[in-house]
């Protein structure tokens, strides 16, 4: 284990860097620090396992600040208590009823065919797009903007957008981002919902099309 002082700390995006006793610069992530009561703050004293990343870059790891006061985890907080069942995470329930009824929609015809390869490709990016920016949140780098991630979500890339959320707990915390996901999941569920219903025809959608063309 090394010592050393956080010199900066971005609590926004719960990261920061570690300057050891070995005079050399340590990335820090906030899920490396062990619970603490309070948030880490700049100046802070702390104890890790100096490592390095997939990339040779220096990272500490199993970070402990002195002086904080340890909070209670999970299973301290229900010692006693009878155990409780595994909870499912929301974002792949949504994401697999809109999976479920993007396949139904198009095996009985009444989703166009070109609607699959379009969630598939766009679900793709979407799943891609929340993978990098978590690697680039863990390594301090520019991040992807908000609205880009939600706007691919949007443009059909909801289904893969749910599934990065999940895997990679990423833009799991923050109620703005998840009431904007929750939202694009259900307008993407009442558009299935229409079409299943028959509410929805693909001609009432080309003559809207180009009925927009045409303005």
């Amino acid at each position: 284990m090394l010592t050393g002082n956080l010199m900066q700390w971005n609590d926004a995006r719960g990261f920061g860097f570690v300057v050891g006793d070995d005079g050399k610069r340590y990335f820090l992530h906030v899920s490396e620090i062990a619970r603490i009561a309070t948030r880490p703050r700049q100046g802070d004293r702390l104890r890790f396992e100096p490592a390095l990343d997939r990339e040779g870059r220096l990272v500490a790891r199993k970070a402990v600040i002195a002086g904080a006061n340890l909070a209670a985890t999970r299973d301290t907080l229900r010692r006693g208590q009878p155990k409780a069942g595994r909870r499912l995470e929301w974002r792949y329930t949504l994401g697999l009823v809109l999976a479920f009824s993007i396949g139904v929609g198009v095996l009985e015809g009444r989703l166009p065919w070109a609607v699959l390869p379009l969630y598939l490709i766009m679900g793709t990016v979407s799943f891609l797009l929340y993978r990098a920016d978590k690697r680039f949140a863990e390594e301090g780098r520019w991040r992807i903007s908000e609205a880009m991630l939600l706007a691919c979500d949007l443009a059909f890339g909801i289904v893969g957008g749910l599934l990065g959320q999940a895997v990679f707990r990423h833009k799991t915390a923050k109620p703005s981002f998840i009431a904007f996901t929750l939202l694009i999941g259900f307008v993407h569920l009442l558009w299935l919902i229409g079409f299943a219903a028959g509410w929805i025809q693909a001609s009432d959608l080309l003559e809207l099309a180009k009925t927009v063309g045409s303005v």
